[in-house]
């Protein structure tokens, strides 16, 4: 049995022509839909990456801070004999302790862009960047003194400003599906579980395609960096004519993804693997254009940052369906588990088969932005509710799906509802704040992510 988990970090469902955006911005997917099932309400349990990926590859949760002692999909199936790699660029591995334990690891990393962005700061960010460097390389030894590692730490915080914006960069599409393609080349005997994660919907956007499909031109990198550290720093600049550009060059994106998935397929099809091989597609999160007040992925779990794509074909499953029924990214692991013959009660997975069971009571956790860590939502029964530890936001889907009016002062008993029943260990849950980087790789990892700049 083969197994592919095809994942596009912050795509938003709705920018895709299979959910019926306007633009036809993935026409490759239309050979997952022709040939599989459609899922239209799939959503990520997080609106960010450091606790959606870590939640779908365990089916728990709290797993970003559990992950070495959870089982995950890689562990399950390489102890029955399936062998097991990642492929992708920044695909957050570091982002948590532990790892997810494929036999295979192959993270690209970041293309000259990256340095390029970085390479005209200013000399007091130059000189902050070389000493937070320096300390990032002696803080795991204090760290194993904690009664002088905490006041050097927060002299250092007053002391050393950390950068305001993280100009970001990974490596292309087309790169990360040359190297998916000779590994599933490589390995086209084996029963094999193959993660391929993209990063073409993440900022910054349109540093890859040199003929991108939306702009009316092809806009020059320092414009891109302009665009993107106003959007991620003070969004409330961004005009309206600015907002459809970075529309355009994120849905331009998506195209240009979308021609190397094209290949990715058509490889599968000349192995002749295509038919019989099971295929997942989907997102870690979405992305937000300032429908709530800021850009990228830095928000309350609101349906732009949680509503995914779930596209799902194999052998003997459903072709050409849609299924309207909630479903969450906690049931992949249990999916994935069941293609391979593996039993799953033993696991204690949150989530079930995605062709079993009753629609879904959607839980998201976590806001990506660092004053409000502590964030619960729920979605069902045609509501949305979201907590933090000051405020409760209650809205009515079915009358206000752009959720624009919180109607939670009149809505008491659903509240309450909510409160009920979503379970008591995850509003009491640790906060998840980010832990330190524990060295130079660490650091960068989180850094590529966007998890160390400042949030405004």
């Amino acid at each position: 049995m083969q197994t592919i988990l095809l994942t596009v970090d912050a795509l938003r469902a709705d920018h895709l022509g299979q959910y019926g955006y306007e633009r036809d911005t993935m026409p490759a997917l239309d050979r997952l839909t022709d040939a599989g099932t459609t899922f239209e309400q799939a959503y990520s349990n997080a609106p960010y990456t450091r606790i959606s990926i870590p939640s779908f590859q365990t089916s728990q949760f709290l797993a970003y801070d559990e992950i070495a002692r959870l089982p995950t999909i890689a562990s399950i199936l390489r102890n029955h004999g399936t062998k097991t790699a990642v492929v992708g660029t920044q695909t957050g591995v570091g982002l948590v302790d532990g790892d997810f334990r494929f036999e295979e690891n192959l993270d690209m990393g970041r293309d000259e862009y990256y340095d390029e962005a970085n390479r005209d700061r200013s000399l007091g960010e130059q000189v902050s960047h070389r000493i937070d460097r320096f300390a990032s390389k002696i803080g795991p030894k204090l760290r194993q003194v904690e009664s002088l590692y905490e006041p050097i730490n927060a002299a250092y915080r007053r002391l050393v400003p950390t950068n305001d914006f993280q100009y970001l960069g990974y490596t292309s599409a087309e790169r990360v599906t040359d190297r998916a393609t000779e590994w599933i080349r490589d390995n086209q005997h084996d029963d094999f579980f193959l993660w391929i994660h993209y990063m073409e919907a993440h900022r910054p956007y349109g540093v890859h395609d040199t003929d991108p499909a939306y702009p009316d031109e092809q806009l020059d990198r320092d414009r891109i960096k302009e665009l993107m550290k106003t959007a991620g720093t003070t969004p409330e600049e961004i005009t309206e004519s600015e907002r459809e550009l970075l529309v355009d060059l994120y849905d331009s994106d998506l195209r240009y993804c979308s021609r190397h998935l094209e290949r990715l397929f058509d490889a599968l099809d000349g192995l002749g693997l295509w038919e019989e091989t099971n295929l997942l597609f989907s997102a870690d999160h979405g992305e937000e254009f300032h429908e709530h007040g800021h850009y990228f992925h830095r928000n309350y779990p609101y349906d732009e940052l949680i509503h995914v794509p779930l596209l799902v074909k194999g052998d003997d499953l459903p072709v050409d369906e849609r299924v309207e029924e909630q479903r969450q990214l906690l049931d992949l692991a249990p999916t994935i588990c069941q293609f391979h013959g593996v039993e799953t009660d033993e696991f204690d997975f949150e989530g079930e088969p995605l062709f079993e069971g009753e629609e879904r009571k959607i839980v998201a956790l976590g806001s990506g932005r660092p004053d409000d860590e502590q964030v619960v939502a729920g979605r069902w029964d045609g509501w949305k509710f979201i907590a933090d530890a000051e405020s409760v936001q209650l809205y009515d889907l079915d009358t206000d799906p752009r959720e624009s009016e919180n109607v939670a002062d009149d809505n008491q008993d659903v509240v309450r509802r909510f409160q009920r029943e979503i379970p008591d260990y995850l509003f009491d849950r640790e906060d998840e704040s980010l832990r330190d980087p524990v060295d130079e790789v660490d650091k960068e990892q989180l850094e590529a992510l966007g998890y160390l700049e400042l949030q405004e």
